[in-house]
């Protein structure tokens, strides 16, 4: 019986030390890190790329290497010596915005680079997407290629609607269960809270003077703020739950959209009533800076309209699942559209014919443009991410990891 006992007690001890070999994290077979560095980020932002990785200190290991291929080039070239095991980031700051960008990081051990590299890429961009998280209660800054969250504020009960002011750089964020709106200052890092709001949700900024109108749905009204947190102009009242609004910048028109009423109205910059047109259910507007109309979607009639400037009808496509977000490209002449129900972003002509649809998307909530490059945001709450569709169809990118992603807005930056 002995031998069998030995056998019995060496084989959980060999079993042991296997174990402990997967637990190095230079071992190809680490469930963790594959033998490579962990974590490796590359992080795109406006001319520069930031990488990040998880520091390493182990017997052997000399440090870390970062290596670039760049548009054009055939091999990887050298960005850095080498770098200490303590190190966990580095700036890449000879990069071109738009321009996309491969990384390699290698282990360096005492006899030379290590075999597997961590890989990456990044295509830096001047542009700054911010995402609200509605039950997160945070909002979330994206990179420019929308690859990753990049940083987040938090400090709202819900944070639903957002706006940014593409001159001051300043965000604005509603808070429906807070019962305010906050305007965040990302290089301050400052709030300024507009409290004593019902149930604010909808946002349109007029960039000429940099105040917000705030859709407060409880109370049936349009308020009028500037970013300091005062009272710009009287509210607009009463309405029957206004529920979306647009700014037509170059005229100072504002559009609301008055779901409880059946109808889009129009107002002047100092809440001056213009026209009323009868509209079903009407969700969200969007306004064509080229043409001047307004394009409005209607979850329950699963509509989208395109109204002319003075209110009229001009085209409409009634076939979708459950609309809600709605974003205008004027540059390309297309229409974007988050069909919530049927689970798909789809892209409109002017004309309201379909020119390409993107599956997939469950509940795909709200939609925004870049307008240099045509590429459409957008939220997916139940998966947790946002994604970057280019003007042809194709998924760009996408962010995960978030928390009930609600509204995108994107800054364009300077």
């Amino acid at each position: 019986m002995r031998p069998v006992v030995a056998l019995l007690i060496v084989a959980p001890l060999l079993a042991g030390c296997s174990s402990r070999d997967r637990l190095n994290p230079f071992d190809p077979a680490n469930p963790r890190t594959g033998g490579r560095p962990a974590d490796f980020r590359a992080l795109a932002d406006d001319d520069f790329v930031q990488l990040h990785w998880m520091p390493q200190r182990q017997s052997g290991l000399t440090g870390f290497q970062l290596f670039r291929r760049g548009p054009g080039q055939a091999t990887f070239q050298t960005i850095s010596g080498v770098l200490s095991p303590a190190d966990g980031f580095f700036t890449d700051r000879t990069v071109a915005n738009g321009s996309t960008y491969d990384y390699q990081l290698f282990y360096v051990f005492t006899d030379g680079l290590g075999a597997l590299p961590a890989t990456d890429r990044a295509t830096p961009g001047q542009i700054r997407p911010w995402v609200s998280e509605f039950s997160g209660g945070t909002i979330a800054r994206l990179t420019a290629d929308g690859r990753y969250v990049t940083s987040r504020s938090g400090g709202f009960n819900s944070a639903n609607d957002l706006a940014a002011d593409r001159n001051t750089g300043v965000v604005w964020v509603s808070d429906p269960f807070g019962g305010k709106v906050q305007v965040f200052d990302p290089i301050q890092g400052t709030f300024v809270n507009i409290s004593g709001l019902s149930e604010p949700g909808d946002l349109a900024l007029d960039l000429a003077d940099q105040t917000a109108w705030i859709c407060d749905t409880g109370a049936g009204a349009v308020r009028h703020y500037t970013r300091f947190g005062t009272q710009a102009s009287p509210s607009i009242d009463p309405l029957d739950q206004p529920i979306g609004a647009a700014f037509e910048q170059d005229n100072r028109i504002l559009w609301v959209c008055e779901r409880g009423g059946d109808r889009v109205r129009t107002f002047l910059s100092n809440g001056t009533p213009q026209w009323a047109a009868p509209l079903s259910n009407p969700s969200r507007v969007a306004i064509d800076s080229t043409t001047r109309e307004g394009w409005v979607t209607s979850f329950t009639d699963g509509a989208v309209y395109r109204l002319s400037p003075g209110g009229a009808r001009l085209d409409s496509l009634t076939s979708l699942g459950g609309p809600i977000g709605v974003a205008v490209d004027p540059r390309r002449g297309r229409v974007w559209v988050c069909d919530a129900l049927a689970g798909r972003l789809v892209a409109l002509r002017r004309d309201a014919s379909v020119e390409f649809e993107v599956g997939g998307l469950p509940e795909v909530r709200e939609v925004a443009v870049d307008l240099v490059t045509g590429d459409a945001w957008a939220t997916v709450p139940p998966q947790g991410r946002v994604i970057r569709v280019g003007p042809t169809g194709t998924i760009l990118a996408e962010a995960t990891g978030l928390i009930d992603p609600a509204a995108i807005v994107i800054d364009p930056g300077r």
